[in-house]
This record gives C-alpha cells, sequence and structure tokens, in this order.
C-alpha cells in the first residue's frame, strides 16, 4: 500500500467522534494496524519498504496510530511462531484490536541476567497449572490483561531445561501486583506476587520443560522491537484496564497533544538535541557526536532491514535483534552526554519548564534501566560474539546440574 493509498484511507475513515475502540478496529479491517504480520492475521504480508510508506502516512495525518505494548511487540511474534491454531484464534484478535495488553512476567529477584536461575514455580493439578512465586521490573502489568510467564516446573531438570512458558491471566485471585517508583519519576515497573494462581494447560505454549527455547525466541523479538520502537501517528497504549478504548478519538488526540509528558527514548533523539542547540552552534568534539549518533542511527535501519528480511524468509531474530538493542542503547547513550553537556547547568534542573520540557534530563535519569531492559548489554555482547562471530560460550560450572542442587541465595 504506498503512501497516498494509505492518506485517501486515512481521509475516508478517520473520525473524532468516533471511540478508540471502533478506530482500531477499523485500522485492523484495513490490515493497517500491524503492516507485516501475514496476511491470515490482520496484516498484508508487507516489505519494510511499505510498512515505512503507511507509518509515514500516519504521522503526517497526525492521527492515532495502532495499538502498542508488549503484547503486539512479542506475545503476537511468539504466538504466531509457537502458538497452536486454537491459541491464536484466542489471543491474536484482543491484541491486533488492542482490546488486551499483554507483560512480560520473565525476571525474577534472584533471576535477572540469569534468567535461566527463575525459581517461580508452575505445579500441575490436573487440567491447570498452580503458580507461586515472584516476578520483577514488570513492564506496565498494572494495565495488562495476561502475561507470558516463565515458570519452573521441573526442579530436578537443568535449569535450561526445567522451564516451561504460560500465557497468565492476570485479573484473577493470587496475583498482587505493585508498582515501583523508578528515579526518573515514573513508576513504569512493577514487581508481581503469585499466591495459588491458576493458568490452564490449554494456555501452555510448547512443550512442557521447554520454555527456555520459547523465552529466548520472545527476548529477540523484544530486542528488535525495543530498538524499533512504535511509529505512524500518535501512540495510545493498549489494553482495557488503560480505560481509553470507549474515549474518543478526538478527545485522545487532544489530551496527547497537549501533554508534557516526556516522549519515550525508542525516537526523536536527533531532533531533541536540535532543539537544544546553543546560539554559537556545536564546538568539533559535539559535532563528531552529533555524526556518531546520525551513524548510528542510519546502520540500525539497515540491521532492521536484514531482520525484517529474516522474518520474511520464516527465520527467527537472530544476533542481529542483539544489535538492534545495542543501537538503541548507544543512541541513547550518546543524546544523554551530549544533551547534558548542551544543557550546561540547566542539565541539573528538571521539569516540563526546562529546554525542550526537561526530556534530556529524563534521558539521563532513564538510561541506567535502558542498558538493562530487554537483556543488559554486556549480555547482548556475549549473544552476538557466540551466535555472530563463533567465539567459545562462557564457561558454565553447572550446565548439568539439577536445578534444586544449584547453589542460590
Amino acid at each position: 500500500m504506498t503512501y497516498e493509498e494509505t492518506r485517501d484511507w486515512i481521509a475516508k475513515n478517520w473520525d473524532e467522534s468516533i471511540t478508540l475502540r471502533e478506530w482500531w478496529r477499523r485500522m485492523s479491517d484495513a490490515r493497517l494496524s500491524f503492516p507485516r504480520w501475514p496476511t491470515e492475521w490482520f496484516g498484508r504480508d508487507a516489505s519494510q519498504r511499505e510498512q515505512n510508506e503507511i507509518l509515514r502516512a500516519f504521522g503526517d495525518a497526525d492521527v492515532l496510530s495502532g495499538p502498542t505494548g508488549l503484547g503486539v511487540l512479542m506475545g503476537a511474534p511468539v504466538t504466531m511462531t509457537h502458538g497452536t491454531e486454537e491459541q491464536k484464534k484466542r489471543w491474536l484478535p484482543p491484541l491486533a484490536h488492542g482490546t488486551e495488553g499483554w507483560c512480560q512476567l520473565f525476571s525474577e529477584p534472584g533471576a535477572g541476567s540469569d534468567l535461566a536461575s527463575s525459581s517461580c514455580r508452575a505445579e500441575r493439578d490436573g487440567d491447570e497449572w498452580v503458580i507461586n512465586g515472584q516476578k520483577i521490573w514488570t513492564s506496565g502489568a498494572l494495565h495488562s490483561s495476561r502475561g507470558m510467564l516463565v515458570a519452573r516446573t521441573d526442579f530436578d531438570q537443568p535449569k535450561h531445561k526445567g522451564l516451561t512458558y504460560f500465557i497468565v491471566d492476570l485479573e484473577q485471585p493470587g496475583v498482587e501486583i505493585r508498582p515501583i517508583k523508578q528515579m526518573n519519576g515514573a513508576a513504569h515497573f512493577n514487581e508481581v506476587f503469585f499466591t495459588d494462581a491458576r493458568v490452564s494447560d490449554a494456555d501452555r505454549i510448547s512443550d512442557v520443560n521447554n520454555g527456555w527455547a520459547i523465552t529466548t525466541a520472545t527476548l529477540a523479538f523484544e530486542r528488535s522491537g525495543l530498538s524499533e520502537g512504535a511509529g505512524g501517528g500518535i501512540r495510545v497504549s493498549a489494553g482495557k484496564q488503560a480505560g481509553l478504548l470507549d474515549r474518543e478519538t478526538g478527545e485522545l488526540v487532544r489530551r496527547a497533544k497537549a501533554s508534557k509528558s516526556h516522549p519515550d527514548e525508542h525516537g526523536g533523539l536527533m531532533s531533541t538535541l536540535m532543539s537544544v542547540l546553543p546560539p554559537h552552534g556545536l564546538n568539533v568534539v559535539q559535532r563528531q557526536k552529533m555524526v556518531d549518533l546520525y551513524m548510528n542511527e542510519r546502520i540500525a535501519e539497515m540491521t532492521r532491514l536484514r531482520i525484517s528480511a529474516a522474518a520474511k524468509a520464516g527465520r527467527a531474530p537472530g544476533a542481529e535483534a542483539s544489535t538492534m538493542k545495542l543501537h538503541w542503547t548507544n543512541g541513547l547513550r550518546i543524546s544523554r552526554d551530549l544533551g547534558m553537556e548542551l544543557l550546561g547547568a540547566d542539565g541539573m534542573l528538571t521539569g516540563n519548564d526546562q529546554p525542550a520540557e526537561g526530556t534530556i534530563q529524563h534521558f539521563f535519569l532513564s538510561m541506567p534501566s535502558a542498558s538493562i531492559a530487554g537483556g543488559s548489554d554486556e549480555v547482548q555482547r556475549n549473544i552476538i560474539g557466540e551466535r555472530a562471530l563463533g567465539l567459545p560460550k562462557d564457561v558454565q560450572p553447572d550446565p548439568s546440574t539439577p536445578f534444586r542442587d544449584i547453589p542460590r541465595n
């Protein structure tokens, strides 16, 4: 679909008096929410170029984009790749229509970068599993209907082999969600406690004890998607708990334009820096940093095309997804350092009355979490070294030790 065709469709269908629910339904019916998804599942098998044209048309029209969030970023690709036909029929429509938001229930207090050390347990009880344990650093849990959960189902297997992957309902007794206040003022992360919560065996993805393979696939989708972000118009998070589905689209657009909230860390880096350039211009070192940022973004675009080509060929994201994640954090790091240098003394202050509405200070305070989210930068370099460069793996003292025998805090 071309840019002009997309703009024509928007002109005929955009209406500020309809609800967000109806707008997302129209976008989904036209297969414009997720152009690169398969045609049988709300997409149009679009090329990267076609998708860029569609997103550009929505951005230029200044209307609401399609649903966003971890459900469409990771949950949908994992379901399409590894789910059963019955699971696809149940889970993909609400994700495509934006009526459900999902979160990622992976990290634990004792299992961060070493995710395979997860100890949250799932015990079989007939056609259901009983979940007990804790997850932490869960983005968007308060606004999510379901969660992608990796849980320990066999303590006698080595740590990578005793995990199983579920899609769990968060709106049930036995699930407690507590927000975590961050130093940038947000409370995006949460800790989630499971106490005899339940999940049907029909909501298990892949075989019992094969959860590590599905987990690594999910993380690959996350890394490539984190760097890519979401474009094509004004963004609104999906999920019925966000309470926006029955608001009028015009109201949401006006609220978004009037909002002083910071843009997310996935985009707008160059434009943000350009808005705080000093009157006398940049010195030689600062100009080189701007060039570095531009080069980083161009290389990221080329890597994104490689990921798209791999997906078209039926291959899951590989080491290039880790490269994309590093491009993302590298761009944030350059923007943080150069931005604070350009701000000078203003960089010590926060607030919407600061240059660029305090966005650069927000980058500065958010950067530590960005280098960890989706797998730390150190883990990404290990993946690239092992899978792309063929370097030997790190020595693992417990690759065949039953999980119950591994010393833990």
